[in-house]
């Protein structure tokens, strides 16, 4: 069921009335002299001075609407002092919503009035809802979010493409693993005319030779800009060689490759050079007889050949060389092992729930993804990357027993092994070339959520995972990002660009982001998700809301339109004040956002009600005679009601604050 709370309707009525609202406001003598003035749970003190020809207002207005305004309105005829003059004082609250307290006085020349009314506009004070996170939420409206993604520049990048040529020679004296990349950039058919790429250039035996166009060094480590030469092109040749046994670091310093006698993998960070665009590849890896390989690219006529397909790829190519047995676990889902050396069972299990999980959660038709055993000396490591995750043996153990997640997430601890769900989700999302970064990593950052609920039968931690994700986001938003004010940083919404670069990022996508995904799954709103993930492998349209609608068949006029519309493009989560009180063996329920800015209108079907010695769950029923929502309550013998949950389950992403009031609703 939905609520809409009283601040929405207001909200609506005074765009409508474009500021001159005639809907009355309650005011509160606190004082011979001071009174308040409220708006929903919003108010403002002011100094009244006795004036009893003195009008006040207070109304919400969008951020849009309230900077049209001046601050002071002449002759207003349909306000409630006709030829008057009305002086405004606005706050931005948040959310594209601005508080405006107005003072209205006849317009008859009176300096004295004039000045007793700016007086009192002027000297007025905001009175923020009781329990108000202090983060500031962003002004960005819906429009100003689709206005910029649309006229974000929709030229192709530069047309990149590698040459890859792979040796893996095991006679040598050193075994060394040898990679020589032939990089070509077409400028031709883009407006740009340099390209960033990532390269390291570890030592004497690394090679960066140009042909076409200059190559260079920047000022971040490890950074490298290639720019065009006259004919709009780029061409280069790069290489590394790597001793046998050596690990060698990747740029945030992870060991990316490794060489062994019978075995060598690249992870695909730091032996060629990389660019954030997709690019094209073409590989051959020359191999002795016993040994094969595999990357996550297209077999070409011999075995140890491979390109790309339509699109290319993003990052770095992983690649693994060893005499490998290959098993089928899923279509498009394998498993590679060293031949004559079986997978640890603990490994085996984790592989299968995991391919398992990422089947039935993100899988869209044009992806893929192996499962790779490596031998790293240095103890048990996984490389996740473009279609696959490269894992040593007995590395996946951790995943094999979920039943304490609950307990080490409430203690705040992360669980063992959920950075290599997510790793693995990103091998499969990071396929979908165009899905936006903070939606890819927020369903990334899900899979973790969603693999304790596919191993466990136990409901109550489930919830417990649930919360302590919501107080994850909450916390440190609230730590980093808010005083009470309008802070430094702000908190954008989920599909809001800005959010890419905001320090806030790591909370927000993965805090309020996995609990929006939680809560659209049980909605079944992204049944569809394949489709979306697919749609998102080809260029987008500039459109991206209506990319995503359409993906997921989520219709104009509907409410899960405007209910997905929301959660995206509304920064924060719904704070709610839930008041409730017992009544002819009811349970009677008032709830209102406090929140600024437009309200999210989440779906509460039920209520846990908690005694003195059980619970019970009840469904809510929306009375349209009171505008409350009530539920059943009678239980004979259980005595009274000593709270309840509106959320019990914790799938709901809303932060609600209980009061319990005496009969009729009274504090």
């Amino acid at each position: 069921m939905r609520f809409v709370s009283a601040a929405w309707i207001l909200f609506v009525l005074i765009l409508i009335s474009c500021g001159d609202s005639d809907i009355p406001v309650e005011t509160i003598g606190i004082s011979d002299e001071y009174r308040l003035i409220h708006q929903g749970p919003w108010s403002v003190q002011y100094n009244a001075l006795g004036d009893a020809v003195m009008k006040t207002d207070l109304v919400f207005e969008a951020i849009a609407t309230a900077g049209m305004r001046n601050e002071v309105d002449s002759l207003n005829y349909s306000s409630l002092l006709p030829d008057s003059l009305r002086f405004n004082m606005e706050w931005h609250v948040g959310g594209s919503a601005v508080l405006v307290f107005s003072v209205t006085i006849p317009d008859r020349g009176d300096e004295q009035l004039v000045r007793h009314a700016r007086a009192v506009c002027y000297g007025a004070s905001i009175v923020r809802p009781a329990g108000l996170r202090s983060v500031f939420l962003s002004d960005r409206t819906g429009s100003v979010i689709d206005q910029e993604r649309a006229s974000t520049d929709v030229e192709p990048p530069p047309d990149v493409t590698h040459y890859l040529k792979v040796y893996y020679q095991q006679d040598s004296t050193s075994n060394r693993l040898e990679i020589i990349d032939s990089l070509v950039v077409d400028f031709s058919e883009s407006n740009a005319d340099s390209m960033v790429f990532t390269f390291i250039h570890r030592d004497a035996s690394s090679v960066i030779s140009s042909t076409a166009g200059v190559f260079r060094r920047d000022s971040t480590p490890n950074q490298y800009l290639c720019f065009a030469d006259s004919s709009g092109m780029y061409t280069g040749v790069f290489r590394n060689q790597f001793q046998i046994n050596i690990p060698y670091l990747d740029s945030r310093g992870r060991v990316s490759v490794q060489s062994r006698l019978t075995s060598a993998y690249l992870s695909g960070d730091g032996y060629c050079p990389i660019s954030d665009s997709p690019a094209n590849y073409n590989v051959q890896i020359f191999l002795p007889d016993s040994i094969s390989s595999w990357t996550p690219l297209v077999r070409g006529e011999t075995p140890d050949e491979w390109y790309s397909g339509p699109g290319g790829i993003v990052g770095g190519l992983p690649i693994a060389i060893g005499n490998y047995t290959e098993n089928t676990l899923f279509p498009r889902y394998r498993m590679l092992i060293f031949a004559g050396s079986p997978i640890s069972s603990l490994d085996s299990i984790a592989v299968e729930k995991i391919a398992s999980l990422l089947r039935g959660s993100l899988d869209f038709p044009s992806a893929e993804f192996s499962f790779v055993e490596i031998i790293n000396p240095d103890g048990p490591v996984v490389i996740s990357g473009f279609g696959g995750m490269l894992f040593s043996r007995g590395s996946l153990e951790s995943l094999a027993d979920v039943s304490a997640w609950d307990e080490n997430l409430a203690n705040g601890i992360v669980p063992p092994g959920s950075e290599i769900l997510i790793g693995a989700a990103e091998g499969i999302l990071v396929q979908s070339l165009q899905l936006d970064p903070v939606i890819s990593d927020a369903l990334a950052s899900w899979i973790p959520l969603r693999y304790y609920s596919a191993n466990t039968d136990d409901e109550q931690g489930l919830a417990v995972v649930r919360d302590a994700y919501l107080k994850y986001y909450l916390f440190n938003t609230e730590v980093f990002g808010g005083n009470g004010g309008t802070p430094v940083l702000a908190e954008y919404a989920l599909g809001d660009p800005m959010l890419e670069s905001s320090p806030l990022r790591p909370f927000v996508v993965g805090g309020k982001g996995v609990i929006v995904m939680e809560y659209l799954n049980s909605l079944r709103m992204l049944n569809r998700l394949p489709y979306l993930l697919q749609d998102f492998t080809h260029a987008s349209s500039g459109n991206f809301w209506l990319k995503i609608s359409s993906s997921l068949r989520v219709y104009r006029n509907t409410d899960n339109y405007d209910l997905l519309r929301a959660l995206l493009y509304q920064p924060g989560i719904p704070q709610i004040n839930v008041r409730w009180w017992e009544e002819n063996e009811k349970i009677l329920i008032d709830m209102m956002e406090i929140q600024p800015g437009l309200p999210f209108n989440l779906e509460f079907g039920e209520c846990q009600l908690h005694f003195q010695d059980t619970t019970v769950t009840r469904a809510l029923i929306s009375s349209i005679e009171s505008g409350l929502i009530q539920c059943a309550a009678g239980l004979p013998g259980y005595g009274q009601v000593t709270a309840i949950d509106l959320n019990h389950t914790g799938v709901i992403p809303a932060d609600l604050m209980y009061t319990r009031v005496s009969g009729g609703g009274q504090e």
